[in-house]
């Protein structure tokens, strides 16, 4: 009865011994076939001449490993012109020739390696009572057989990076089925134009606006409909929307401009700010100081700039000079390669030169990630308190879980003693001090031009409204980022044109660009607008190729990760 559950029954077994030894399940069985087929010549054999024992592992049962002890029968051949005088009974639907494993305990291994990878599916197989080494798992992917690739009808292709910024490869998607069917080593259009050649019957192609995937789309299956995807046409606007704003200094400073800020400035002087201002206006007026000595006392209490101000000053002063020169040389009718070559600057930078209204600025004031930021407030509260010994207090922290430096905490205290040995001085009594104001990035900003009105809060609907009264050109911008929005989300390819048009004649050259662009790509954006298809799922593909990528360690060669990818026998 165990026999019949446990084998199959085209194996004839007998049972003989079962025993426990040290949570192990020890099952000797016998091979009672009478007659078996020679590996070499395929005759039939019905004389037995000996036994031979093979010692497999099997599944484990219950919380113990099983081992197999199968007494092989081997058989004469009486084929006298067969290379082999004996043969043993293969038993191939249990256990392959040479094999130290059962053909399920190797296929449960295998999906777990496929699953998880070598190093992580060595540990979880030997909790659950299958040991195997990470190097035996990544020859059972290996060992996996590669799949049926099929031509897909719709096929999404996009790329990944091997090594981002420097190699990159390409991912094929079966749009209809939500199957990876293949990855290529590079991204070129030779590639990607061969394996269409050799994969007919594409009909449709979803692609990005890449010069290489267009290339290829169009040697290796001219007769399919090429659709741009949705994701990237809308990334492209975005991205015009920071070339533009790159150049629009005062915009992003209104973006960055609270309402508060503004009533501040703006606001009517109180009428007790009205009487300081008079108490002091008068106590001037008796005043017997020079003031020759009062502007030289205020000059000696102004603070000196630091060596980092002072070398941010020297910065934007080269820039500005750079920018003036560019500006210069472009008038005189310089190409943008013959002033690249006179200021050694890069083409990139040149172009933006020209097309900036203004230099273009770094935004300021970006606040980076630091150890020391979950512990700001204790510290304050330390400091109020009138603890202001940057190691005592780097002692205390450290209590609190805190792994950094005392150099951190050091330059915390350094920073607040300076703004207690340099206040910032009011001119008048009674007056509030004007708040510096640090201007947005432009890649910051262009989310509020790409966005629709309704997912935007009322902070960003504000800073939204400022911008657009600060420049007309932003205004009008938004206007036309907005109608193709509407366009792509709403799949209306009959605006389209109309759209170019009117960008063509709003002078924005960034706008402009990008209609270019489109305009070289007419055809696939038009079908973008009007079919279903789009790269969503493949980038999902990218992003799942990325986790197995990083959970295979230094190990991720590209046959073994195609394997995982494309060969897994548990994707559905």
């Amino acid at each position: 009865m165990l026999i019949s559950i446990l084998y199959p029954d085209e194996l004839q077994f007998r049972l003989e011994e079962e025993k426990i030894e040290n949570e192990t399940i020890n099952i000797s069985i016998i091979n009672t076939n009478q007659k078996a087929v020679c590996p070499h010549c395929q005759t039939l054999s019905e004389r037995i001449h000996s036994y031979y024992p093979r010692h497999p592992a099997d599944v484990p049962f219950a919380g113990y490993n099983v081992h197999l002890n199968i007494a092989v029968p081997r058989f004469f051949c009486d084929n006298g012109h067969c290379q082999a005088r004996t043969f043993a009974d293969r038993m191939s639907v249990l256990i392959e020739p040479y094999a130290h494993r059962t053909n399920r305990l190797a296929e449960q291994q295998q999906q777990v390696a496929f699953a998880l990878g070598g190093e992580a599916g060595e540990r979880l197989l030997a909790v659950i009572g299958m040991k195997v080494s990470s190097d035996t798992l990544i020859r059972l992917i290996r060992k996996a057989p590669e799949p049926e690739v099929t031509s897909p009808r719709v096929l999404g292709v996009d790329d990944w990076a091997k090594r981002k910024g420097r190699t990159y490869g390409t991912i094929l998607v079966d749009l209809e089925a939500h199957q990876p069917i293949d990855l290529l080593p590079d991204r070129t259009s030779e590639s990607f134009a061969k394996w269409l050649k050799e994969h007919p019957g594409v009909e449709i192609i979803s692609r990005d606006r890449g010069v290489e995937y267009i290339k290829g789309a169009t040697e290796g299956a001219s007769d399919a409909i090429q659709v741009a995807d949705h994701w990237h046409l809308l990334t492209n606007l975005r991205d015009a929307f920071k070339q533009l704003l790159e150049s629009k200094r005062a915009c992003l400073k209104a973006a960055a401009e609270s309402q508060e800020h503004r009533q501040e400035q703006t606001a009517e002087p109180t009428a007790a700010e009205l009487h300081a201002k008079s108490v002091t206006e008068s106590a001037k007026g008796f005043s017997d100081k020079p003031k020759q000595e009062e502007e030289q006392g205020e000059q000696s209490d102004a603070r000196e700039l630091t060596i980092a101000e002072q070398e941010k000053q020297a910065r934007h002063a080269k820039r500005q000079e750079c920018y003036s020169a560019v500006q210069d040389l472009h008038q005189q009718g310089v190409s943008i390669r013959g002033i690249s070559r006179r200021l050694k600057l890069s083409r990139i930078t040149v172009r933006k030169y020209i097309e900036a209204e203004s230099c273009p600025l770094y935004p300021e004031g970006v606040r980076r990630w630091s150890k020391l930021g979950p512990y700001v407030s204790y510290i304050q509260q330390r400091w109020e308190s009138g603890c202001h010994n940057a190691t005592q207090i780097w002692r205390e922290l450290q209590q609190l879980g805190f792994d950094g430096s005392r150099g951190l905490v050091a330059k915390w205290v350094v920073g607040k003693r300076s703004a207690f040995s340099h206040p910032v001085t009011q001119t008048e009594p009674g007056s509030v001090p004007i708040k510096s104001i640090v201007p947005w990035s432009s890649n910051r900003a262009s989310w509020l031009l790409v966005k629709q009105e309704e997912e935007l809060m009322e902070e960003d609907k504000e800073a939204l409204e400022r911008m657009k009264q600060a420049d007309e050109k932003v205004a009008q911008a938004y206007t036309l980022g907005q109608r193709f929005s509407e366009m792509v989300r709403d799949r209306q390819p009959g605006y389209l044109l109309g759209w170019l048009d009117d960008v063509a004649g709003s002078g924005i050259k960034a706008l402009m660009g990008l209609a270019n662009g489109i305009k070289q790509d007419i055809e696939a954006v038009t079908n973008a607008l009007s079919l279903p298809w789009s790269n969503g799922q493949v980038e999902g593909q990218v992003n799942r190729l990325k986790l197995i990528k990083r959970q295979m360690y230094g190990r991720a060669n590209f046959d073994l990760l195609r394997k995982r990818v494309i060969g897994n026998p548990l994707r559905c």
